[in-house]
């Protein structure tokens, strides 16, 4: 009484079986990436935020080097030699202790640039092989072959920069990432 249900499939089951694996694997490649850049992400959030700080706090300790050295011209004026040097010693302090903050503030920013250009190779990444997971999709509906590789270069290319952006590769097509920003 129960009779089967005669699914429209394709003629070609081994394009339907390769149009399948590419869109397991596809997908299984992108989340591996998006995992990777969020954790690039948070770590240009901490940068950012390190640098702000950093920032912040190299001005305060600017602003306390040029109090104490001000203190060092009024208490010379004043005659009074003693509380002067102390003042002159903690200007130093100050200074010095604004040149390493300085230098803190500086490495954070550079690191942020660094990871920046890493997020931007996931995104590309990302871009390319969601435009390789919809080409394979049509390459099942229209039953083409050569949509499929067309799929697969599209693929290739996230790939690439998948691979840049794990590795640390200096690739950044700079033109292209200028016009999608």
């Amino acid at each position: 009484m129960s009779e089967g249900i005669d699914a429209p499939e394709g003629s070609d089951r081994r394009l339907n079986r390769m149009v399948a694996t590419t869109v397991v694997a596809l997908s299984v490649v992108m989340a591996v990436g998006r995992i990777k850049d969020d954790n690039i992400c948070q770590a240009m959030q901490a940068d950012q935020a390190s640098r702000i700080d950093l920032w912040g706090e190299y001005q305060s300790t600017q602003i306390k080097a040029h109090d104490q050295t001000t203190a060092v011209l009024l208490l010379r004026r004043l005659n009074a030699g003693d509380d002067a040097a102390a003042a002159a010693r903690e200007a130093a302090r100050y200074k010095a202790e604004a040149q390493g903050l300085k230098a803190q503030a500086r490495a954070a920013a550079d690191d942020y640039d660094v990871q920046g250009r890493r997020d931007d190779q996931f995104d590309l990444s990302d871009g390319f092989l969601s435009i390789a997971l919809a080409v394979a999709a049509i390459a099942a509906l229209v039953e083409g072959f050569w949509v499929l590789c067309v799929a697969w270069s599209a693929a290739a290319l996230g790939i690439v920069f998948l691979v840049a952006g794990f590795v640390q590769l200096p690739i950044h097509p700079d033109a292209l990432v200028a016009f999608l920003s």
